[in-house]
This record gives structure tokens, C-alpha cells and sequence, in this order.
């Protein structure tokens, strides 16, 4: 969510009056022909005071104070309820009766002239229909009785009903009860940030700093990653967690993102876990039926293959620019949505490093064994103790079972039943400071299978400190050596050989 500030000001009025002159020439041009009216010498104000059946909506002109702004010179379209549809409507709760009114208005003239089924862009920027209907027009849900009334300054629609005021998933996330703890997250993410590429020089201080004409930029990172919840016509699902569903949750959490200092420490370790309440909140489009989905996909990206479960005993509020359903209890399985398998392609050179060997990428293709990718590594011994290392980024601090798989030389060559012996090094944080230990380990049944692939398990092991990558904290620093356990005497005899061909690193979850 990004809006541009200028000298102090909000620069979003402005925005929309650009969008808005574009939008109005267009609806102009295609509903509007003045010529074909003869023009009262009377503003929409004055026309619907002039209504006896209008004269609530009159009322909440008067309220919101756009009797004035509706007699301005700018051409405006009214669609203006009549009484009875307005008689259960609170009008001594100014926001609502404001609300509403801006609700029904639109700038330039828009006459049922050409119109089909069209969705137009209201004051408070909802979109409403406005559309043809058997031998009539409709606003919203409600019969249009006297269309094209016009005005000095624009037209008036006569409708039979109004058409509620509806909060977008922004807004309903502001003023539902229950979502205090997620709504003081998303909300309290907002910045403001200097333009300086926008912003122009006007000059020096006394002290010879410069001085601007600033712009700002309105930021909030957690929409930019995840959908812009506050746009009319970007329409999401969201499954919001109350208070209930957000303490559990964060209690079960923040444990598996303690950071040491010289990476965030508790601060981060808060921010990281609020983070991952939320990530797979949005999905794209209005899922009103999730039982007829294979699977979804959260924003975020992760991938859910049970949508009738995670949406299980929910209800849902249709809003303006999507679905929201609200739940007391977090629905996205940890192995799924934030615990997740680790896995370390060994081909890929990044934080990879070898001795006493040369490293070659080699395919699965056309072969009968099949790489994790497609791809595998051949670790070519060129002393008696070859060996190379994998950074594992993004370990939170929990227990996995860690595997490396490893392709026999079968591969390449079908007579070739040699097997190869590893042992492995665990580096890892031990320290508050970020210090790292090694922790050396020789598995009891080290040996790989000369006909099939090997995930050969290396430890069980709980990592007491996250070591999440991100922009600011880059350092990996868990890491996992494999190294050829062949003695010479049993490469000597042939019994084994030092080469080794690894596939992967995996590091699977432990849930407890």
C-alpha cells in the first residue's frame, strides 16, 4: 500500500481527482449528450429538496454536507433512494448517513443511455451496478422508477431502495470486534518514508542542509507482500484470526524464531512470529465454496491441497472487494504453512564449498534413478578425505530429521555396485552472540545402497536458534558437511570407493 504525500499533505485527493477526470471524460463521452436534454435552471440540490419522496435524502445531504458540494458547477449522477427505503436508516450516526451518501454519487453525468450491466465508481470510490433489467434499470439491488432527471449540474436517478454502505476487507478488519491483536499488527505497520527522488531541492539552511519540497510515501509492507486489502477492485479471500485464534497461535510460535542478538533477537523474534500469523491469510478471488477446490494458494505462495479444511465451520462476510471469514482457531497446518521441509539441491553452487575434490553437476535424465530437480552432484576425490558443505538457510529453532540422499554409481554405470561410507558435521548457533559450534556425527548404518537411491538418515537434531535469511540478516550459518568415511584399506580393496554422488540435504520437521 503505497500513497504519496506532498509538503506534508496527503497527495491521494489529488491522485483521484487525475483518475477520476479520466474516468468522467470516458463516462461523458459515452452517456452523455447534452443536447438531448433541455436544461432545468436548477442544481441536483435543489431538484431533490424539491422531491416530497427525496426529502429523507435531502435530510442527509444536509447531514454530510454535500447539499453544498452538490451545488457546486461540477457535473455529478445522484442515485437518490427514496423515503420509505431509508425510513430504518440511523440519521443521527453522521458517519453512516455521510457514508451512505457517498455512496450514491458519481461524478459526470451517467444517464441509462447504452448501459448493460456496468459497475460505477462511486465518492467513496465502492463500486456499485448500474444496470439493464428486463425493460427497467436497477442501482445496486433496487429498481430504478425514474431514471434520467436532469439537472443544471448533473442527473438524478429515482430509486426504490439504497444501497448500503459495504466496509472492503480493510476496513472490516478495523471495525470488527475481535480482531484488536490483528488489526494493532497490519495496522501498526504503516510509515511514512521520504521521497527523495520526488522530493526537489528548494534550497539550504543556516547549517547548509538541504532543503525540500517533500514528497512521502505512505508504506505498509505487510499489504505490499501479501495483497492490497484497501483497493476496491483488488478482490481477495481472507481468513482472519480472532483474539482467541491469535494468542494461541502466537504462544505455539514465537519459540521457533528465537534469533540470536547479532540477528534481531527477541524484537525480531516478535515481528517474525506476528509475520507468520498472517501470511497465508489472503487468497486471490471471492471463495465462497472452497469444497469445490483441488487446492489454494495463499498469497504468500504456500499451497493448500484440503481448502474444505481449512475453511471448515467458517461463515463468511461479503464485502466490497472480497470475502471474509473470521475463525477462533488458526487453520494452516504448521508442516504447510511456516514449518516446512528444508531442502538443499546439492547442484546448486550458492553457499556450497568442497575439498579434497572436484564437483561436477550431473543429470538423472534418461536414467533409471530419478534426482530430486533432476539433478545431482559427483564429488570426485582428489586426496584420501574428500568432502563438501551446504549452507541450510532458514532453520528455525526446532528439531528436524536431517537426511542426505546420495545416487549409487549405478547410475552411470550398471555393473558398478560399489558402495561409498559418509560422515557428516552439524555447524550450528550456540551462543546468544551468534557464535557457532560443530557437532560431528558418523551415523550407525553410514553406508549407501549400491542399487538404489540412499536417504540416509544423519541425526535428529534441535536447533536452539532461527536462522532465518532475510535482506538485513544474511549470514548463513547452519551448515552441513559430507565427507567420504572410506578408509584406505577399503578402498584399497574395492570394497568401497571415496566418490561420492549426493542429491540433496533434507531437513524434515519433528512436530512434538
Amino acid at each position: 500500500m503505497k500513497y504519496k504525500y506532498f509538503k506534508g499533505f496527503i497527495l491521494l485527493p489529488a491522485l483521484f481527482a487525475l483518475l477520476l477526470a479520466v474516468s468522467c471524460t470516458k463516462e461523458w463521452d459515452d452517456h452523455y449528450d447534452e443536447s438531448s436534454f433541455d436544461l432545468p435552471d436548477k442544481t441536483v440540490t435543489e431538484y431533490i429538496k424539491e422531491q416530497s419522496d427525496l426529502s429523507s435524502f435531502y435530510n442527509m445531504l444536509e447531514i454530510s454536507g454535500y447539499d453544498e458540494i452538490l451545488n457546486a458547477s461540477q457535473s455529478y449522477t445522484v442515485w437518490a433512494p427514496k423515503n420509505d427505503a431509508l425510513s430504518g436508516l440511523d440519521m443521527s450516526d453522521t458517519e453512516l448517513v455521510t457514508r451512505t451518501v457517498r455512496n450514491h454519487i458519481a461524478r459526470s453525468r451517467i444517464t441509462t443511455s447504452g448501459v448493460d450491466n456496468s459497475f460505477i465508481r462511486m465518492l467513496n470510490n465502492k463500486y456499485v451496478s448500474f444496470a439493464h433489467e428486463g425493460s427497467g434499470y436497477t442501482f445496486g439491488d433496487n429498481s430504478i422508477s425514474d431514471p434520467n432527471q436532469p439537472a443544471k449540474n448533473g442527473l438524478v436517478h429515482v430509486v426504490d431502495g439504497y444501497a448500503p454502505y459495504v466496509p472492503n476487507l480493510w476496513e472490516y478488519m478495523g471495525e470488527t470486534d475481535g480482531l484488536d491483536s490483528l488489526r494493532e499488527y497490519i495496522y501498526g505497520q504503516t510509515r511514512m518514508i521520504f521521497d527523495a527522488e520526488n522530493s526537489t531541492e528548494i534550497g539550504t539552511d543556516e547549517e547548509g542542509n538541504v532543503l525540500y519540497d517533500s514528497v512521502f510515501v505512505v508504506s505498509n509492507p505487510v499489504l505490499q507482500r501479501l495483497g492490497n486489502i484497501d483497493v476496491e477492485d483488488s478482490i481477495y479471500t481472507a481468513i482472519m484470526p480472532n483474539n482467541t485464534a491469535w494468542n494461541e497461535a502466537y504462544s505455539r510460535i514465537e519459540s521457533y524464531y528465537n534469533f540470536p542478538d547479532d540477528a534481531g533477537g527477541s524484537e525480531r523474534q516478535k515481528e517474525m512470529a506476528k509475520f507468520t500469523l498472517v501470511q497465508d491469510m489472503f487468497y486471490r478471488g471471492r471463495i465462497s465454496e472452497p469444497e469445490n477446490y483441488d487446492s489454494l494458494r495463499s498469497t504468500y505462495g504456500n499451497v493448500f491441497h484440503d481448502p474444505a479444511e481449512l475453511f471448515k465451520g467458517l461463515d463468511y462476510e461479503s464485502l466490497s472487494n472480497g470475502l471474509a471469514y473470521v475463525t477462533n482457531q488458526m487453520p494452516f497446518p504448521d508442516t504447510t504453512s511456516w514449518f516446512k521441509e528444508i531442502r538443499v539441491e546439492a547442484e546448486y553452487g550458492f553457499g556450497r564449498s568442497n575439498s579434497g575434490s572436484n564437483i561436477f553437476t550431473r543429470s538423472s535424465f534418461g536414467t533409471e534413478f530419478t534426482a530430486s530437480n533432476n539433478y545431482y552432484i559427483l564429488v570426485d576425490p582428489t586426496s584420501t578425505s574428500p568432502s563438501v558443505e551446504f549452507s541450510i538457510p532458514n532453520t528455525l529453532s526446532a528439531k528436524y530429521n536431517i537426511y542426505c540422499v546420495f545416487v549409487p554409481a549405478k547410475i552411470v554405470d550398471p555393473n558398478d555396485l560399489t558402495p561409498t561410507k559418509a560422515k557428516f558435521q552439524i555447524t550450528y548457533i550456540r551462543r546468544s552472540s551468534g557464535s557457532t559450534f560443530i557437532r560431528r556425527v558418523t551415523p550407525e548404518n553410514n553406508v549407501t545402497d549400491p542399487e538404489n537411491m540412499t536417504k540416509m538418515f544423519v541425526d535428529q537434531f534441535d536447533f536452539e536458534f532461527a536462522n532465518v535469511i532475510d535482506q538485513e540478516n544474511q549470514r548463513i550459518a547452519v551448515k552441513l558437511e559430507v565427507s567420504s568415511d572410506v578408509s584406505t584399506p577399503e578402498e584399497q580393496s574395492g570394497e568401497f570407493t571415496r566418490t561420492m554422488r549426493i542429491d540433496c540435504i533434507i531437513l524434515e520437521p519433528v512436530l512434538e
